[in-house]
């Protein structure tokens, strides 16, 4: 699990807060005469406004927040004894609690829907996780062989306790397996030609009936989620309405629906309807199990009048709190209860042969690291300095030293440019003794010689000295040879200071290029090793196993677009739950995308969106597979 990622929103929670949305734009107009009435003040209408102020929230709602609403209005009914039928009532009050009560169930679909996705869920991983186990014979031995100790407990009577000193018969083998029904009993494999006291193909068959069970229930989950989901919330269909006063009545008629719909999901009988006023609420009808059975009939459409659909229960807090404090718990009961006889075995059942291993290896382990316990400890040492090396010679320090050159300049090579005037000062000095002594210079020919110098030209001082080359060893001694050897050192003296200032300047200059330049490679390791670590963390470097669940899941949503009805816009609550459910997987899967994870979901919103047709989900699954690749990384997802 990483913990710097956040989940998914589900189906179910976009589904409410755009259902919520939409209820919020509803216009409802109520009469002038009403609100020109003197009427007193309920004791209610505090309780009320801060209820809806609770479900109006930006916030998420949860099922806990929503209980204490409810249990907040009906402690305050009953002690007040008021009813929406109740004189005290204004027209402002009927209003808002009709308000709170579609909101109530529009949270109270949202959290069932959630329920009943994350059982199935459930149940499906363990589904796929047998599919694994029952395709190798290697895989079904290791099960057979980690169970075995639970199948030997299971033969042993429960009242071994208080049994007295005898010998009980010996039980047979078929007794160490599950027999889930009659048909596949091991008294009926005595016909079969593999003998049935083969463990494997026992342990294979009672795998293949856990998956039986699984799938099962999967898809009594499924036909759940695909009729909540076909039947949910409509507000938006009231938005584009006028504001009058036949929308409140609307917002009441659609909130008995939607709780109609909650309570045949529930398995929870209407308080005040008789069988048939469920037909007339939009298509809902007695029990998922019932549609399944005739869902190729149509589905019956709401009436045209208000006034002529049948009366349809209103939820109250009262009717609302023993589904969220009773109902919503007995199903998920219901889900967890098949996963656990037919789940996969607990961990300790799965490890108990490394367990069992460890105690000597771990003895083998200790005794050779006291072995060489000396070499260990050298290795740690060296190991540790370094990366302590490394840290600070290469991370730590380059970072002070652009620090530093930011904050000075950085520092040169030292040369100071007093220096560099001197010489060259200096240089023309000499250059202009040596024009009054050889060449007999002044005034205008004695600056003019200044300025040559002081632009580098020594032509004067070489002609004397290739003069005074002629005679060297007399002009040594009585002539301006050494004197002139003297000028072009000072000369060379003087370029090469001038050579260094003009490198101080590039070195100041480039200091931090040059910083940066030496701190690159360490940058680049440790964002190598970050961006690793972080993949890890998020759960986008899981290797086979996220690459596989990828596939896997964008291959069931395409079987299951492919092997649907003929007609393009009709698909049975079983399917549509079945196609929410590996959407619902892929959500999940999406929560360790780091980039363009908004643009996957767009991408999965549209799978599940009911007005798109058959063709059309099949070309946004051509697009997935096209724009992410065949492990969820493809052009979209690097």
């Amino acid at each position: 699990m990483a913990l710097f990622r956040s989940s998914a929103p589900s189906y179910a929670f976009e589904e409410q807060n755009h259902s919520l949305t939409a209820l919020s734009t509803i216009p409802v107009a109520i009469p002038a005469a009403l609100l020109a009435e003197d009427q007193p003040a309920s004791p209610l209408t505090p309780v009320i406004r801060a209820a809806l102020r609770d479900l109006s929230t930006s916030k998420p709602i949860t099922r806990a927040k929503l209980l204490h609403v409810l249990q907040t209005i009906a402690e305050t009914q009953d002690r007040v004894q008021a009813t929406t039928a109740n004189a005290g009532y204004n027209a402002i009050d009927k209003v808002m609690e009709a308000e709170i009560m579609a909101r109530a169930v529009t949270v109270l679909w949202r959290e069932t829907l959630d329920t009943v996705v994350e059982g199935a869920l459930a149940l499906e991983q363990e589904r796929v996780w047998w599919e694994g186990v029952v395709g190798s014979r290697f895989d079904v031995s290791l099960y057979f062989i980690q169970s075995f100790p639970l199948r030997i407990l299971r033969l042993v009577p429960r009242p071994l306790r208080n049994i007295k000193l005898r010998i009980p018969a010996l039980p047979s083998v078929s007794q160490l397996f599950h027999q889930t029904s009659a048909v596949t009993s091991l008294g009926s494999l005595r016909t079969l030609p593999v003998p049935v006291t083969n463990p494997i193909t026992l342990t294979r068959r009672e795998i293949l009936s856990s998956l039986k069970v699984l799938k099962a229930a999967r898809d009594e989950a499924a036909e759940k989620i695909g009729f909540l989901s076909t039947h949910g919330p409509r507000w938006e269909e009231d938005v584009s309405k006028s504001a009058s006063e036949d929308n409140l009545q609307a917002i009441v008629t659609e909130t008995s629906r939607i709780y109609a719909l909650v309570c045949v999901a529930l398995d929870v009988p209407l308080p005040i309807s008789p069988p048939s006023s469920l037909s007339g609420a939009h298509g809902v009808t007695a029990s998922p199990a019932k549609r399944s059975r005739s869902h190729n009939a149509p589905a019956a459409q709401p009436p045209s009048s208000p006034i002529n659909a049948p009366a349809q229960p209103k939820p109250t807090a009262q009717t609302l709190l023993p589904l969220l404090q009773e109902k919503l718990p007995s199903l998920i009961n219901t889900l967890r209860d098949p996963l656990q006889i037919h789940g996969r075995p607990s961990r300790l059942t799965r490890l108990w042969i490394p367990l069992l291993m460890l105690p000597p290896l771990v003895r083998y382990t200790s005794g050779k690291a006291l072995e060489n316990q000396a070499w260990i400890r050298s290795q740690l040492q060296n190991a540790g300095e370094t990366i302590r090396g490394w840290v600070i010679g290469w991370v730590w320090e380059p970072l002070m030293d652009v620090t530093k050159t930011l904050r000075t300049g950085g520092e040169g090579l030292g040369v100071a440019p007093t220096t560099v005037d001197s010489d060259q000062a200096s240089l023309e000095r000499m250059v202009l003794d040596l024009g009054k002594d050889h060449y007999h210079l002044q005034g205008d020919a004695l600056t003019a010689l200044g300025d040559k110098v002081r632009h580098g030209n020594m032509e004067d001082v070489l002609k004397v000295y290739e003069e005074e080359m002629k005679s060297p060893l007399k002009n040594a001694l009585m002539g301006s040879l050494v004197r002139t050897l003297l000028i072009q050192v000072q000369k060379t003296k003087t370029d090469l200071s001038l050579s260094l200032l003009s490198l101080d300047h590039l070195l100041r200059s480039q200091q931090l290029t040059f910083a940066f330049v030496g701190l690159a490679p360490s940058l680049l390791v440790l964002y190598g090793i970050g961006g690793w670590v972080r993949r890890v963390w998020n759960g986008e470097k899981r290797g086979k196993t996220r690459r596989m669940a990828y596939v896997r899941g964008i291959r069931d949503i395409e079987r299951l677009l492919l092997t649907t009805g003929k007609v393009e816009q009709e698909m049975t609550d079983r399917d549509r739950g079945l196609l929410i459910l590996s959407v619902g997987g892929m959500r999940a899967w999406a929560a360790g995308l780091r980039r363009h994870k908004e643009e996957f979901m767009d991408d999965l919103r549209l799978l599940e969106n009911s007005k798109l047709g058959r063709k059309g989900k099949l070309r946004v699954v051509d697009r997935i597979w096209r724009g992410w690749g065949v492990d969820g990384r493809g052009t979209l997802g690097k």
